[in-house]
């Protein structure tokens, strides 16, 4: 592909890439997560992505969940650039949702994906964070937090409906899924493997424990902009509990990676 730059959006559960040609038209593909946690531990293979990337010797801006710190970046950025790349630029996946939803507007910013935070925006920078203590300390209003209520919920309640029993077998197996070495990522992915089932009420939950710990912290806090595939998914629960507090949401997104795309073509101009 005859590329002149690369977006990329790392979450806790995949990346996507948006390759911008020269004929301005993009590209978009999803690849697993780089996630820190997963590409700076010692068995991640960074082989595919090499062989992905190959030859492409252009700029890549790179917005990560976990990239925040200093550290991480030079890491992550070593990394990247043994991949091909001309350049790389490290960002956190917090600027990457501003930037999507936002532009150069300023806004409070929500993201409601595996983890979940909430920002301050000025048009340019992030000016103020709350929450985004991760999952052992926080998280309320993401999808990881839903599975552990929807968790909690299933081993405290004596009869099962069936299509739980179809779905989550017996308490023994949610057991010993948490003992697994990969229960994080099981747990997170529980609101999407129950999408048939009627949880709302744990939904409604996990967004008013987001509001009330993140939101109502901020008494000027009046209109928001939320992002992440958790939050989409239970798009219609949140718009309801945030308007239920006097927030109107003025935008929401699954993933930024279109819109940030369009936010580097238009500093091309």
């Amino acid at each position: 592909m005859d590329a002149k730059y690369i977006i990329a959006d790392s979450g806790g559960s995949s990346t996507s890439w948006g390759i911008v040609l020269k004929t301005d038209e993009v590209v978009f593909i999803q690849t697993d997560s780089l996630h820190p946690k997963y590409a700076l531990s010692d068995g991640f293979s960074w082989s595919d992505l090499k062989s992905q990337f190959e030859g492409m010797n252009v700029p890549l801006y790179f917005y990560g969940a976990g990239c925040s710190g200093e550290v991480v970046q030079a890491r992550m950025r070593d990394h990247l650039e043994q991949l091909g790349f001309s350049e790389v630029t490290i960002y956190p996946d917090t600027l990457a949702a501003c930037r999507a939803l936002c532009g150069n507007e300023a806004g409070w910013v929500a993201i409601l994906g595996t983890g979940s935070i909430l920002v301050q925006y000025n048009g340019t920078d992030i000016t103020r964070r709350i929450g985004g203590y991760g999952s052992l300390a926080g998280d309320e209003g993401s999808g990881f937090y839903f599975g552990k209520l929807l968790i909690r919920y299933l081993l405290s309640t004596e009869e099962w409906k069936a299509e739980w029993i179809e779905l989550f077998q017996s308490r023994e197996f949610i057991l010993s899924k948490l003992a697994a070495s990969d229960a994080q990522q099981w747990i997170s992915g529980l609101g999407g493997k129950t999408a048939d089932l009627d949880f709302r009420f744990l939904h409604e939950q996990n967004a008013a424990l987001f509001v009330k710990e993140y939101c109502l912290q901020i008494p000027e806090l009046k209109q928001i902009s939320f992002i992440g595939t958790y939050g989409f998914e239970q798009e219609t629960v949140f718009v309801h509990v945030f308007e239920n507090q006097g927030i109107r949401v003025s935008k929401r997104l699954a993933s930024p990676i279109a819109d940030l795309v369009r936010y580097h073509q238009m500093r091309e101009c």
